[in-house]
C-alpha cells in the first residue's frame, strides 16, 4: 500500500510502502516540545519501506535537539516538519509524520508518546522496533 506526501512547498516529497492498511496504523504522538509545536504524530512500518526526496538541499533543515539522537527534517522554506531520522552502524531508520500524508485522513487515531522518557538505549531500542528500516534519502539540487 503506497502513500505519498509532501511539505506544503514541495521541497520534501515522501512515498511510503505499508504493509497494512493505512486504518490499522496508530500514528504516535510525541509530547517533546518540538514535536507538539509541530503537532506531529509519527507512522512507521519496520517491514515497510520509505523514500524521502529533496529537490533543493540548501533548503533542507536538519534539527536535533534533546539528546541529539535523532535529526528531524524540515523545509526551511515552508516551515513543514515531514520526517525524524536516525543514522547508526546498522543503517538509516526514519519516521514520518503522518499530517504531511495526502491520504492522512485514513490513518487510525494518534496515541499518545513519551519517548523523552525512557533511557536513551531504550529509546534507540524502540525506534529500531517500530521506525522503517528500508529508509532511502536522495538529494538534488
Amino acid at each position: 500500500m503506497r502513500h505519498k506526501g509532501h511539505c506544503h512547498c514541495g521541497n520534501l516529497q515522501c512515498e511510503l510502502g505499508l504493509t497494512r492498511s493505512a486504518a490499522s496504523y496508530e500514528p504516535r504522538a510525541c509530547d517533546c516540545a518540538f514535536c507538539a509545536a509541530h503537532g506531529a504524530a509519527f507512522v512507521s512500518d519496520p517491514d515497510g519501506e520509505l523514500h524521502i526526496s529533496v529537490r533543493d538541499a540548501t533548503v533542507l533543515s536538519r534539527y536535533r535537539h534533546g539528546t541529539g539522537q535523532a535529526e528531524f527534517l524540515v523545509c526551511a522554506r515552508c516551515g513543514v516538519f515531514l520526517a525524524v531520522c536516525l543514522d547508526q552502524d546498522d543503517g538509516l531508520r526514519a519516521a514520518v509524520n503522518v499530517r504531511v500524508l495526502t491520504n492522512f485522513g485514513t490513518f487510525g487515531d494518534s496515541v499518545a508518546a513519551s519517548p523523552q522518557r525512557l533511557a536513551a538505549v531504550d529509546r534507540l531500542a524502540r525506534w529500531r522496533q517500530l521506525w522503517f528500516s528500508n529508509v532511502k534519502l536522495s538529494t538534488c539540487l
